[in-house]
């Protein structure tokens, strides 16, 4: 009954973490996404500082998406020298020659198809299961 409760609680933490994670990534893509194009299409005429605060979120959103992956990357079980090493650089190749045109999308294909595939749960929530248990 025990099992039956704590497989119970770590599919629902599973299903939480993962709702948790597209809401970040796909939230953070598209605010990149929309803050671009708008830049785009008004850098050339607005005042500067108009420009410069949008740039700066502009360019928050665009590491968001590398860090959340990074974290989510951890849960998976890639190891954290190696996954920061892999968005370090693709969160610097993203910004050559419009590179993330093809880079973020990718990224954000993979990311998501292997949180959905992901069974394994997040530290945290491993030390709640655990202490539930006992």
């Amino acid at each position: 009954m025990e099992n039956k409760a704590n497989d119970f609680l770590k599919n629902e933490a599973l299903k939480i973490e993962n709702r948790m994670f597209w809401g970040r990534i796909l939230s953070s893509s598209m605010g990149y996404l929309i803050i671009t194009l708008w830049l785009n299409s008004i850098r050339a005429t607005a005042s500067l500082w108009f420009v410069w605060p949008l740039i700066i979120i502009q360019f928050t959103l665009y590491f968001s998406i590398f860090i959340s992956s990074y974290q989510r990357s951890k849960v998976f079980g890639l190891n954290k020298n190696l996954a920061l090493v892999i968005f370090i650089i693709l969160a610097v190749l993203g910004r050559v020659n419009n590179w993330e045109v093809i880079i973020i999308p990718i990224l954000v294909i993979i990311m998501l198809t292997f949180s959905a595939k992901n069974r394994k749960v997040s530290e945290k929530v491993q030390t709640i299961l655990s202490k539930n248990n006992s």
